[in-house]
């Protein structure tokens, strides 16, 4: 018997093909794709955009702007829309059907391990490796900071 069969199963998706194997293991522990939610979280953008409204004076005519909130956060809408649109194109053949697919702007390890908690997740699957392998050598694993954050049990598939 498969301890996690029926148990809802998060498996971050970061467009990798670590990532997509991870999913794929997902659904052969969760029994059925029903019980699989595919997460993709994206990155805070950058307050892009200034206002000169409200800007310091700096000097010499220069003015330090104020970040546009509204801007950064409509552009964090457009990247969350078109993120969701690309995992269910990913995932769009008859052998993913039934899969759930959901977005969340964070940063990546806080991003998975809040929505785990808060959906009532059993399991998070993910990859020890994503898209950025060099980058994880610089600021740490989001995998390893996955497995300390997490409330419920983590799969790391090794690569």
């Amino acid at each position: 018997m498969n301890y996690f069969e029926n148990t809802k199963i998060l498996a971050p998706y970061d467009f990798s093909e670590f990532s997509r194997a991870a999913v794929e293991t997902a659904i052969k522990i969760a029994g059925k794709n029903e019980n699989v939610t595919v997460l993709h979280v994206v990155d805070p953008s950058p307050l892009y955009g200034y206002s000169g409204d409200m800007g310091l004076e700096l000097g010499a005519g220069r003015v330090l702007g104020v970040p546009d909130v509204d801007l950064a956060s409509e552009i964090d809408d457009q990247h969350e829309k078109k993120a969701l649109q690309s995992l269910k194109n990913e995932f769009s053949d008859g052998r993913h059907q039934g899969l759930n697919f959901d977005t969340a702007v964070n940063e990546a390890a806080h991003g998975i391990t809040e929505y785990a908690e808060h959906h009532a997740f059993g399991l998070i699957v993910l990859p020890s490796h994503g898209r950025t392998g060099v980058k994880r050598l610089l600021i740490g694993s989001t995998a390893e900071r996955v497995v300390r954050l997490a409330h419920c049990p983590v799969l790391v598939l090794r690569e």
